[in-house]
């Protein structure tokens, strides 16, 4: 007698699920035949029904079932493809900079898109610049002014709000939402703070007088107000927002005694004959003019002194320096020599100086001055110079 077996088809006309019945549990292991055989609804597409073919073949460690748009199949990939948690188990530290991703950084153990992220997409700062007084100017151009000179003060100010450079995302903005005011003291008066929204301020003063030393004609004071916070390129906070501040800038100009050279004629004759002392030279240092020329340098005697005395061959040549500055050399086109000896016709052409105290002007009075008197007349007409 046979034993009876039956193999029925299995096929959607004698099987089917039940909708919302209970689950289909497979026992074992099943098989597809074919790379084709188990596929997916993938919806309708000109009134035909899309089916997507799910296909596993070369399975190697760390893949995954996941789509592939260009084979249009489920299929397995790196799990990085599909956004897994790959790591990175190779080579470290990193050896070179690639984009974001410092070299010497230890990637071991990252996930790949971390290392990606940070190579690719790393964190951007703003640039951050602060409110400055970005010019700032008055009338008087000099650095060096004469003790005793008036000066009266016009000064210009102009303000730079800084910025937030956000250059990531091509935005630009202020680091200071504005001004407010203005403080300007002249020659050491404190004045009061104007209410002034300008970037750009015209200013006039009163007139002060020049010490020696170092004086300040102006300082001004420029009031910005707060500024807005800062965002990294992720949208994180950077840094803080600017707090309302007040910068000070002010103008520098030093107060210095002049010095002197002029020419004495001594009229037609011997040599060393009416020669000019140093009380003469005093009195004419003090009145401006007296029977010779007189000119005035307001600049330091540090370094070598130029003088165009252009001299005739009757003229005496002179100079005077405040006192603590000496001279030991001169030297024109076409000779030189020691500044040095006694006052005699046969000497050098310059003695040692006379010290001659009390020396005044309009501006100022009292002072000593070394006065430097040529020992007979001498004919100059080229550049000579002092050191």
């Amino acid at each position: 007698m046979c034993a009876f077996f039956a193999r029925p088809n299995l096929d959607n006309t004698q099987f089917k699920q039940l909708m919302g019945g209970e689950p289909l549990t497979l026992s074992g292991q099943t098989q597809i035949a074919t790379t084709s055989g188990l596929t997916l609804y993938g919806g309708v597409s000109g009134g035909t029904v899309m089916y997507i073919p799910i296909i596993a073949t070369g399975a190697t460690n760390n893949y995954v079932l996941t789509y592939d748009s260009i084979k249009q199949a489920i299929v397995l990939k790196e799990s990085t493809a599909s956004g897994g948690t790959g790591v990175y188990t190779c080579r470290t530290p990193t050896t070179c900079t690639v984009g974001g991703l410092s070299a010497n950084t230890n990637i071991f153990n990252c996930s790949v898109n971390y290392i990606l992220e940070c190579a690719l997409v790393p964190i951007v700062n703003p640039i951050l610049t602060n409110p400055s007084i970005s010019a700032f100017s008055i009338n008087c151009t000099e650095t060096l002014l004469e003790v005793g000179s008036t000066l009266s003060v016009c000064d210009l100010v102009t303000v730079d709000l800084g910025s937030i450079d956000s250059n990531y995302a091509g935005i630009t903005d202020t680091r200071s939402c504005g001004v407010s005011g203005y403080t300007f003291n002249y020659f050491g008066t404190p004045g009061a703070f104007t209410p002034n929204t300008s970037l750009s301020t015209l200013y006039s003063s009163g007139i002060g007088t020049i010490n020696e030393g170092s004086n300040i004609p102006v300082t001004v004071c420029a009031y910005f107000s707060g500024g807005s916070q800062p965002y990294d390129s992720n949208g994180g906070l950077y840094s803080t927002p600017f707090v309302a501040t007040a910068y000070t800038e002010n103008k520098l100009i030093t107060g210095i005694y002049p010095w002197f050279w002029g020419i004495e004629s001594g009229g037609v004759v011997p040599a060393g004959t009416n020669r000019p002392d140093g009380t003469c030279i005093k009195n004419i240092i003090g009145s401006g003019t007296v029977c010779g020329t007189v000119c005035k340098v307001v600049e330091t005697t540090c370094g070598t002194l130029d003088i165009p005395f252009n001299s005739s061959a009757y003229d005496y040549i002179w100079f005077a320096l405040p006192s603590g500055t000496t001279k030991t050399k001169w030297t024109s086109l076409s000779n030189n020599g020691e500044i040095c000896g006694s006052i005699s016709m046969g000497g050098n052409l310059f003695p040692e100086p006379e010290v001659v105290t009390n020396v005044c002007t309009t501006c100022w009075n009292g002072q000593t001055y070394q006065i430097y008197v040529s020992n007979y007349q001498s004919a100059v007409s080229t550049i000579m110079e002092i050191n």
